[in-house]
């Protein structure tokens, strides 16, 4: 049987902290390429270490749509959840997804999107989850709006 010493389960679950944090980072940061009015919430713990919870991250920016009598235009908002994988994570499970969907129920949320990155094997994308509880792959843009043009030199 191949035991793991406390050293080696330490090193372990200090990379996988360093992997969450940087997967968190990077789906904030290529969110952020693409969305010029979204602001995104992330819920990490103390040290920036994970926290409970479903959600990850929130993007929310104000709704520009037409608001229900007594509102005015940009007095509600839109928002978007995000829970995010790095590493070797595995995938929500149907337990999550169902968490995931009682969260956007209760917050009105327009989109449940998962952020999978993977340094080993490159990759870092966006997935939406759709009526059939099937991740779908997507575009930062396509989820937040068209990317920033560059100004040229």
């Amino acid at each position: 049987m191949n035991s793991k010493t406390d050293a080696e389960w330490a090193e372990i679950v200090a990379k996988a902290r360093h992997t969450g944090r940087m997967a968190n980072t990077l789906a904030k940061a290529l969110a952020q390429r693409s969305a010029h009015r979204w602001r995104f919430v992330d819920f990490r713990g103390p040290n920036g270490d994970e926290s409970g919870g479903i959600v990850d991250i929130v993007a929310i920016r104000k709704s520009s749509k037409a608001p229900d009598a007594g509102l005015k235009k940009l007095d509600l908002f839109d928002v978007t959840i995000i829970q995010v994988k790095g590493g070797t994570a595995k995938n929500p499970t149907a337990d999550d997804i169902a968490r995931l969907k009682l969260v956007r129920d209760r917050y009105c949320a327009q989109a449940i999107v998962l952020f999978a990155w993977n340094k080993d094997k490159k990759v870092a994308k966006f997935c939406l989850l759709d009526e059939n509880d099937k991740w779908v792959d997507t575009t930062a843009s396509k989820l937040f709006g068209k990317a920033k043009k560059v100004a040229k030199n």
